[in-house]
């Protein structure tokens, strides 16, 4: 019969533990004045240290009795790890390819609807991916109080087989947060908005994942138009002390000298990009939006 399994200790009914012994050793040592020598090894006889957090005690803890040797490894924990799945030993995100498609998630408030319209026509007949969206509209960073993003993250995607998770939102965060009199842009409220989106991203990173912020764009009301200018820093300052995660900025791609507009040229001849209320994007904006977040993604896949 094999003890081992149980957690007991495997030497012969009736033989003294190791642990007993040590204990009879340094009684004995403190009964001839000998103690100190045994304690500080200036005898021959050195008194054995057990190994931390293991234990033949059956009736500990079973993590101590049988510790698990991956948990301890960390193997599969550690960014670098994923690094020797990829075939160019280097690169964050797999190769897509039909037998191994990389799986996007992306989402957000209803401004999120862009890069969903551009992955769409970008990737949604693609076999190398697998294309998941998810807009909640009237939400943002700064209304936790109706919907907690970082709290919906936490619970519902970053467990999920996501390899890419794109994060969109902010067009109507233009207010205070609850319980808190700072007005946007003001210095308490900056740094409360930074951590929160800090915190929103980091809930999202996974070793092998790669989580990409997209930004405000120019936004063509009068009520919004400073919007961006106080929010993108913030987001592209928490970003990028995120490994895993980097700030796409929608603004650079969709701003006419430095500014909004709602028309851009095209082979097709001109287009228009944003929906009449100034905000949001049409299917070609969102086109033209994802080109450089999907430019993002291969860049980064090998």
């Amino acid at each position: 019969m094999c003890l081992l399994a149980s957690g007991l200790p495997s030497g012969p009914v009736g033989a003294q533990s190791n642990d007993d012994a040590v204990e009879d050793a340094v009684e004995d040592a403190a009964d001839d004045g000998t103690s100190d020598d045994l304690a500080t090894g200036g005898s021959s006889a050195q008194v054995p240290v057990p190994p931390p957090r293991h234990t033949d005690d059956p009736w500990a803890d079973p993590v101590l009795r049988w510790p698990d040797p991956l948990a301890e490894s960390g193997l599969g924990t550690e960014p670098t790890y994923y690094w020797f799945a990829r075939e160019d030993r280097r690169s964050l995100l797999a190769a897509a390819t039909p037998d191994r498609p990389l799986r996007v998630w992306s989402g957000g408030d209803s401004i999120s609807g862009g890069p969903v319209y551009g992955f769409r026509q970008l990737i949604g007949d693609d076999e190398r991916f697998r294309f998941t969206e998810d807009i909640i509209t009237s939400t943002g960073v700064v209304t936790d109080w109706y919907f907690d993003w970082i709290a919906y993250v936490t619970d519902e995607i970053t467990e999920g087989p996501y390899d890419v998770i794109v994060l969109a939102m902010g067009a109507n965060d233009k207010q205070r947060f609850r319980d808190h009199p700072e007005r946007p842009g003001e210095p308490a409220w900056v740094q409360r908005y930074q951590a929160r989106v800090a915190k929103l991203v980091s809930a999202a990173v996974r070793p092998g994942r790669l989580v990409i912020w997209v930004g405000l764009p120019p936004l063509g009301t009068r009520f919004l138009s400073d919007l961006p200018g106080i929010v993108n820093p913030l987001s592209e300052a928490a970003v990028s002390e995120i490994d895993g995660a980097i700030f796409v900025d929608a603004y650079e791609t969709l701003a006419i000298d430095g500014g909004y507009t709602a028309w851009l040229d095209a082979d097709q001849g001109r287009r228009r990009i944003r929906t009449q209320d100034g905000v949001h994007y049409t299917l070609y904006g969102g086109l033209v939006l994802t080109e450089p977040i999907l430019a993002e993604i291969h860049r980064r896949s090998g």
